[in-house]
């Protein structure tokens, strides 16, 4: 049986009630429109190898450099100096992947830069280019790093003009390589195999001067 103090304070209470009620449904309706932000998940190369295999092989080819020329229309011996840099030559680097690399569907690759081969020393001895390419199946290309300024001090006798051809060996490598493409938000890894080829270094350059009369 309800007391008369019941009877008397319900309407209160049920009032009550409703708005405690109607308060924690706003905070909760509140709290569940709050947007989440979640991070991209970031990665880095590690642990990048080259190396020699069966199908490696380091090629050879002369380059010819831009020529000059100068003339001496006088009657005695001059000299000149002219510009003989070599700040045309250019340092490439391809690679490809192994068709059964894979990787997580919003990783680019050619996001990714690395240093490539660029002295050999024998076994697997290399030092490293300054510059880092993009790990791209495209053809990539950067200047080589010779100092473009170089001076060379020509003699030229009396009615006479001297061509000057100049040349420079290029050796050119395709290797295997590897690394690992690693998760750092989550710490899974990946590998990585495939091939690099490009311009691996320049050589023993030479000159060389052909006179003829004006």
């Amino acid at each position: 049986m309800t007391s008369p103090l019941t009877r008397k304070y319900a309407p209160y209470l049920l009032t009550a009630g409703l708005a405690t009620a109607a308060f924690s449904s706003s905070c909760s309706k509140e709290e569940s429109t709050e947007p989440k932000v979640v991070e991209p998940d970031k990665y880095v190369l590690k642990d990048v190898r080259y190396f020699f295999t069966a199908d490696s092989r380091i090629d050879t080819a002369l380059v010819n450099l831009a020529g000059l020329r100068v003339q001496n229309p006088s009657n005695t011996l001059s000299s000149q100096q002219v510009e003989g840099g070599f700040g045309e030559l250019m340092k490439t680097s391809q690679f490809e992947l192994e068709p059964t690399t894979s990787l997580p569907k919003e990783v680019e690759l050619n996001e990714f830069e690395l240093q490539v081969p660029q002295h050999w020393y024998g076994n697997e001895l290399f030092d490293y280019s300054t510059a880092a390419f993009p790990l791209s199946v495209t053809p990539q290309e950067k200047p080589y790093g010779f100092d473009p300024e170089h001076l060379l001090t020509i003699r030229i006798p009396p009615k006479s003009q001297i061509t000057i051809s100049r040349q420079i060996d290029a050796y050119r490598l395709a290797c295997s390589f590897q690394c690992v493409l690693e998760n750092t938000t989550t710490g899974q890894r990946y590998s990585i195999r495939g091939k690099w080829k490009g311009l691996l270094q320049y050589g023993n350059p030479s000159v060389t001067l052909k006179q003829s009369p004006l």
